[in-house]
């Protein structure tokens, strides 16, 4: 089954430097717009494309500026994958907005996309990257207990446990397709 986990978190949570050591990439190094990353895990390829969100690629939460950036992602993975299952890992973003979007997470621009890749009929699965002291730290924790009850607590400069647990999870991720 195709699958796409979103790595949720705010900024500078570790969402690019977790994914940047899942996939033996330099920290210091930086990626063209839109490269394809791929590594083979237990048989099976996991992608990313791009180690940027969506979400801050866009203005504050525009739904349609985000959807077609995940739709080039898919579409990147569909053809290097040639048809055959993978998982796609994106960064997504929980931003907080500014000027008059002040104190207001991009909520819609989290849960939308999410409810709309489960239409496309992609298996949707969420981590959380939870960083203690993040800015408006209660209403990020409330949106993401209605997308995921998988969370890996944020610690600067330890990428590498993050990337082991995020590792673990698309490890049982896979056993659960196949079950």
């Amino acid at each position: 089954m195709k699958t796409i986990v979103l790595l949720c978190g705010s900024n500078d949570v570790g969402k690019t430097n977790t994914l940047k050591k899942l996939f033996s990439v330099s920290l210091v190094g930086r990626l063209k717009p839109m490269q394809l990353l791929e590594r083979v895990l237990n048989g099976k390829k996991i992608y990313a494309v791009s180690l940027s969100s969506p979400q801050e690629l866009s203005d504050f939460c525009v739904v349609d500026e985000v959807k077609v950036n995940i739709e080039k992602r898919i579409q990147k993975c569909e053809l290097a994958s040639e048809g055959q299952d993978y998982i796609l890992i994106m960064p997504f973003g929980i931003y907080e907005g500014k000027g008059e979007h002040k104190g207001q997470l991009n909520e819609r621009c989290v849960l939308e996309p999410l409810e709309w890749l489960r239409s496309l009929g992609f298996r949707v699965a969420s981590v959380y990257l939870r960083k203690e002291k993040a800015r408006l730290l209660s209403l990020i924790d409330l949106l993401m207990k209605k997308v995921t009850s998988t969370v890996i607590e944020s610690q600067k400069n330890n990428y590498d446990r993050q990337a082991r647990e995020l590792e673990e999870f698309i490890k049982k991720l896979w056993l659960s397709c196949q079950g």
